[in-house]
């Protein structure tokens, strides 16, 4: 699943740098799931102190993005198969909940042109600015939805992991994203779950056929 809220927009400073580079790099493929974080090359990186840079790992670690162990530093988490599927089952009905909201939204007569601009958007993007399109997009569906607890949960969920480490192995959204922005804007709650459900679905049942390097082990 394209899912990118955790990255932000606007400027950033001290740990907020850290933060938003390393969700960025996941994206880019700069930073890969399993890959140690080492302080000094943090700290020479981004100009940061030390603290400073142990306070965006702490948040990072806080969101699940990192673990920080005794005596090895931080390392970029790796999900295992059943991690990454728990994780994309608590994403599938959180998503179809948004859709359906945004669509009962257009229903009752929001204006669903955002959504449709940032999908476009999303869709021309270059590479490197997929991330930022992808949040975009991400954000014009939840605020379309008008749920604020959606706003709040779908960006702490670990998708982006599941991206980063399905890189060369997930399908393309693209297709998946043009019948669920054509759903909601055409006022169909019912359509648009079961296109946004439909997509995670897809991801869940591509998972057992991987190889285990993808993997971290159960």
């Amino acid at each position: 699943m394209e899912h990118g809220a955790l990255v932000t927009e606007g400027a950033a400073s001290g740990p907020e740098t850290l933060v938003r580079d390393v969700l960025q790099g996941l994206a880019e493929g700069r930073f890969v799931p399993g890959q140690r974080l080492i302080e000094p090359d943090l700290m020479a990186r981004y100009g940061l102190g030390r603290s400073t840079v142990r306070e965006g790992l702490g948040r990072l670690a806080a969101s699940g993005i990192v673990v920080q162990m005794p005596y090895r530093g931080a390392q970029i988490r790796l999900l295992s198969r059943r991690a990454a599927t728990d994780v994309l089952r608590v994403t599938e009905p959180l998503l179809g909940l948004a859709a359906r909201q945004a669509a009962e939204a257009v229903a009752a007569g929001t204006d669903p042109r955002a959504l449709i601009a940032a999908a476009r958007d999303y869709d021309d993007a270059p590479p490197e600015e997929h991330p930022r399109a992808r949040g975009r997009y991400y954000r014009a569906l939840t605020q379309l939805a008008g749920n604020a607890e959606l706003e709040r949960l779908l960006p702490m969920l670990q998708v982006h992991l599941i991206r980063a480490q399905l890189r060369l192995s997930r399908p393309s959204g693209r297709a998946a994203r043009k019948a669920l922005v054509a759903a909601v804007a055409g006022g169909a709650p019912d359509a648009a779950e079961i296109e946004a459900r439909a997509y995670v679905g897809a991801l869940i049942g591509a998972l057992p056929a991987l190889p285990d390097s993808v993997f971290a082990p159960e």
